[in-house]
């Protein structure tokens, strides 16, 4: 197996496991803060993956790479099971959600044994690749 990245090494650390879940809230965050920025408070996240494993493993990833989190009221989670979230700032909205393709892969083909490698698969695809965009 392919060596680990340290800031997946240190996601894989807060969550207790590295699975393709973890990897797209962090992919999804990334994007999220090259629309927003960083600053603490600035924006906030509405996360539809409910808090059901493996999908809700999203939200970690999102806490992971945004300065929202569950705790300090940046992420409010509703129960639709899907990959999918909404960041807001002022009056903008930002929507984006994995690609149906990709969804269907990880349920299809990632299993215990190699959700490592489908997280490492997941981390080096780009955020086009991963994601359908919309800018309402």
């Amino acid at each position: 197996m392919a060596e680990i990245p340290s800031e997946l090494k240190a996601a894989k650390e807060f969550h207790s496991h590295l699975g393709p879940y973890l990897v797209v809230g962090l992919k999804m965050g990334e994007a999220l803060t090259g629309n927003f920025g960083n600053s603490p408070f600035s924006f906030s996240l509405t996360s539809y993956t409910g808090s059901k494993p493996p999908i809700s493993c999203i939200i970690d990833g999102l806490q992971l790479s945004t300065p929202c989190t569950v705790g300090n009221g940046g992420i409010l989670i509703r129960p639709q099971g899907r990959a999918k979230v909404e960041g807001r700032m002022d009056k903008r909205r930002f929507l984006l959600s994995l690609r149906e393709e990709i969804a269907r892969e990880i349920k299809t083909n990632c299993t215990s044994e190699n959700e490592e490698e489908w997280a490492l698969r997941i981390w080096k695809m780009s955020p086009e690749e991963l994601f359908d965009y919309e800018e309402p």
